[in-house]
C-alpha cells in the first residue's frame, strides 16, 4: 500500500512541475511576442509579409514600384532603429533584419515568373493583334 501512495505521490509531483514548466515556458512565449511586435522592425516584417500574399493571390500592379517603396520602407525603418532608444536585443535586430530581407527575396522570387509570364501573353496578343489587323481589309 505504500508504495502505492509513494507512487502516486512521485506520479503528482512529475504533473506539478510539468505544468510550472509549461507555465513558464508561455509566459517567456508571451514575453517574447511583445518584444517582437514592438519592434522597430515589426511594421516592415508585417508589409514584407502582405507583399507576399499579394503575389501568391495575384493581386500586385507594379512589382517594380513596390520594391523601390519596399526599400525605401526598409531604410527609413532601419535609421529609425538606429535612433530609438529603447534597449533591444542585438540578436532580435539581426532576426528581424534577415526575416524582412528573406521575406523581400521570396516576393522577388515569387514574382520573377508571373512577371516572365505576363510578358509572355503581353507578346503573344500583340502578335495576334497585328494579325487580325494585317488580316482586316
Amino acid at each position: 500500500m505504500e508504495v502505492k501512495k509513494d507512487e502516486n505521490s512521485f506520479l503528482e509531483n512529475m504533473k506539478e512541475e510539468i505544468n510550472q514548466n509549461i507555465k513558464e515556458e508561455e509566459a517567456e512565449e508571451e514575453i517574447l511576442k511583445k518584444r517582437i511586435s514592438s519592434h522597430p522592425l515589426y511594421g516592415l516584417l508585417l508589409h514584407s509579409h502582405l507583399n507576399c500574399l499579394k503575389v501568391c493571390s495575384g493581386d500586385f500592379d507594379s512589382p517594380e514600384i513596390m520594391n523601390t517603396a519596399d526599400d525605401l520602407s526598409l531604410t527609413k525603418l532601419s535609421l529609425h532603429s538606429d535612433i530609438s532608444t529603447e534597449a533591444s536585443s542585438s540578436e532580435l535586430d539581426q532576426f528581424m533584419e534577415a526575416y524582412c530581407s528573406s521575406l523581400r527575396e521570396l516576393k522577388e522570387a515569387m514574382e520573377k515568373p508571373l512577371m516572365e509570364t505576363h510578358r509572355f501573353v503581353d507578346a503573344v496578343y500583340n502578335q495576334l493583334n497585328d494579325i487580325v489587323m494585317s488580316s482586316s481589309p
